[in-house]
């Protein structure tokens, strides 16, 4: 299966509160003031934050490193898809023979 990467273009602690209530494990570092992104990779899980700057660079040099590495983004319309397609994708995976199924 190829990795995937959901992308919310807005943060706030409601939209985080509201992820976390639909029981999707959100980091610390979605809480990061310029964190104004969420993400969630498929192979990685959890909800991340995107843009605060770290090692020397950016938010910009972040943010186009980001979209560089992400080879096929899924941009969400609202919180409610992005909660929808994460929710989606854990529905295909049996966690006891770590194996991803295709519905």
């Amino acid at each position: 299966m190829t990795d995937k990467c959901f992308i919310l273009k807005e943060n706030s602690e409601a939209i985080r509160q509201k992820i976390r209530d639909a029981g999707i494990d959100v980091c610390q570092c979605a809480q990061f003031i310029d964190a104004d992104w969420l993400d969630y990779h498929t192979s990685v899980g959890g909800v991340h934050g995107n843009g605060y700057p770290y090692d020397g660079m950016t938010k910009e040099e972040i943010r186009a490193l980001f979209l560089y590495e992400v080879k096929n983004p899924v941009w969400c319309e609202d919180v409610d898809e992005f909660i929808r397609l994460i929710k989606d994708f854990l529905s295909c995976i049996d966690y006891d023979n770590d194996i991803h199924i295709n519905k």
